[in-house]
């Protein structure tokens, strides 16, 4: 499943699906297809990755059990869950997760795809 998710530039938007689907469930990746100037992923106010410069890069969020960061296609990300208890499927975990956005005037279009396995747990 993905999601289409608009905002201005400058703003933070929340990737937190548990209003949606009753309960956390796992990003797969994320891409924009208007991408803001530069934007991160932050979890309750700690960045998981460093601001990131305008592009439409699909960035995969998928990583092994146990590491503390990871880089897919030469972008740096930090893990902060522990994966055995907190993460089911090695996706990243959408709870309390935000994405923060700088720049001015224009909105942004991000297309986010859910992990399918935690979707499904969390649906049925």
């Amino acid at each position: 499943m993905m999601l289409t998710l608009r905002g201005p530039f400058g703003s933070s938007i929340s990737l937190d699906c548990r209003e949606q689907f009753g309960r956390p469930v796992e990003l797969n990746c994320f891409q924009f297809l208007i991408p803001p100037p530069d934007f991160r992923l932050v979890r309750n106010g700690k960045p998981l990755q460093d601001w990131q410069t305008a592009n439409t890069d699909l960035y995969d969020l998928q990583h092994g059990h146990g590491v503390t960061q990871w880089t897919r296609d030469g972008h740096l990300f930090i893990n902060d869950v522990d994966n055995r208890r907190d993460v089911m499927t090695c996706g990243l975990l959408s709870q309390n997760l935000t994405m923060e956005t700088r720049g001015l005037a224009l909105d942004f279009i991000l297309l986010v795809w859910l992990r399918e396995g935690t979707l499904k747990l969390s649906s049925g």
